[in-house]
């Protein structure tokens, strides 16, 4: 997310960067790293075609509106290439993720004055432990993707319709500005159907949600590529789950959020934010380079504990 505004979708869930704190990252990136594409990624690992030294791919999850209406400009003009990652239920606001339902409700229950009847009811769909009104916002914030139901059922308590704020506000892209994207030299990726964790889910499950969601953003835009980010984690994600999916012949590439790492699974990268936690570029990449020396040190001591037992 990048907007200069306050988003109330995503305000009780993680802080995002402005347009200026984004432009001087933008900056920092151009000095230091040399911005590729999809399309370099996918030569590189068709034709063995070396990556140049600190190349650098940008993504942005979700499918938020401001993708195109401030990311996308920016970007253009400072000639970057970027994948846009998308939720193909959210796609032309036609639901509303969990999540920013919850984040919603918080606003709404911090800026109304809630009936003793209501606040009752919300606090018995929660349980015993929100009693009280810092608790039960917590409480909503923590509702998980299988209690989602729970969201809703509070939102009618509070006669909250999220159809008038995806409506008023459209906080997702629609299929034209994704359309426009493409025209201006944009990758897309699918991000899931809507958004859950994978470790919660079944294989089947998971199976699903990627299929689903990569056919969909390969049939409506008719793309000759597929590309795929796990929303929040691929952590506790089985080799099986990989395995299906390298040969469903409709995922090319996929993306997790372990970090400056070089994974094991063929095809598929790590990344790291840059909003989280909200700092320039310059220190989460100075903190992603020490984390990853560190790892290296750890390994190598292993290595070396190891070898020097087995020569004992």
């Amino acid at each position: 997310m990048v907007s200069d505004d306050e988003v109330l979708h995503i305000k009780h869930l993680y802080s995002h960067k402005s347009v200026k704190e984004f432009s001087d990252d933008i900056d920092f990136i151009l000095k230091y790293f040399l911005p590729i594409s999809l399309n370099d990624i996918f030569n590189h690992l068709s034709m063995r075609k070396p990556l140049p030294p600190k190349a650098l791919h940008m993504t942005f999850d979700d499918g938020f509106r401001e993708a195109h209406d401030i990311v996308a400009p920016i970007l253009i003009k400072k000639g970057i290439p970027a994948t846009f990652f998308i939720n193909s239920s959210f796609t032309d606001n036609n639901a509303l993720c969990y999540q920013h339902k919850a984040s919603l409700i918080v606003e709404h229950l911090l800026h109304h004055n809630i009936s003793k009847t209501a606040q009752g009811k919300i606090e018995h769909l929660l349980g015993p432990s929100a009693v009280k009104t810092t608790a039960t916002n917590f409480h909503i914030l923590a509702i998980k993707y299988d209690q989602r139901n729970l969201i809703d059922r509070i939102a009618e308590i509070l006669d909250m319709d999220f159809n008038d704020y995806l409506q008023g506000y459209h906080p997702y892209l629609t299929t034209q500005q994704i359309h426009q994207l493409i025209t201006g030299g944009f990758t897309i990726g699918a991000h899931s159907i809507d958004h859950p964790l994978y470790a919660k889910l079944t294989l089947e499950e998971q199976i699903s949600q990627t299929m689903e969601s990569v056919r969909f953003v390969r049939n409506t835009f008719n793309l000759d590529y597929g590309a795929f980010a796990f929303p929040h984690s691929d952590l506790g994600v089985s080799k099986q789950y990989f395995n299906l999916i390298e040969n469903s012949g409709l995922v090319d590439i996929s993306f997790g959020t372990s970090g400056m790492i070089e994974d094991c699974i063929q095809n598929h990268y790590q990344r790291f934010s840059l909003e989280n936690p909200l700092l320039p570029a310059q220190k989460i990449f100075a903190y992603q380079y020490a984390k990853r020396l560190w790892r290296y040190i750890k390994h190598s001591n292993k290595i070396i504990r190891k070898q020097i037992k087995h020569t004992n």
